[in-house]
């Protein structure tokens, strides 16, 4: 959707979600939904019309668009995040084999061949009559 067709849904949106937003927050809101997704954008409405009424304030404005864009992030910045932050996860503190010596990174048979299904079930393409 081009930025103008964004602003349009999200005008709709606002309606909808009986959400009152000043014309500068709905501008960056329709930048935010071109720049990452639309989906997103209008998660944020609902959020932005929380902290805006958390402000005591009846009309989403700004500083609400931009304290919700730092609370949750879209996909793009969350998976940028990861690639950043890859070394400080649990995940990454295991080696290539496991406690038990196990080697992760063993490829296992493809189940036509005997090996394992992903339910962690023995199988075999072959048939019994």
């Amino acid at each position: 959707y081009a930025h103008d067709e964004i602003k349009q849904i999200l005008m709709v949106r606002c309606e909808e979600e009986d959400v009152e937003m000043a014309e500068d927050a709905m501008e960056l809101l329709a930048r935010i939904g071109t720049e990452t997704s639309l989906r997103y954008a209008i998660h944020m409405i609902i959020t932005a019309s929380l902290a805006a009424e958390k402000r005591k304030s009846a009309e989403v404005e700004i500083e609400d668009i931009k304290r919700v864009y730092k609370l949750f992030v879209d996909v793009k910045r969350s998976t940028q995040y990861l690639m950043e932050y890859n070394k400080e996860f649990m995940f990454n503190e295991l080696n290539d084999t496991d406690e038990y010596g196990v080697d992760n990174n063993e490829d296992k048979k493809p189940v036509a061949e005997g090996g394992v299904s992903s339910e962690g079930k023995e199988e075999s393409m072959e048939t019994s009559p």
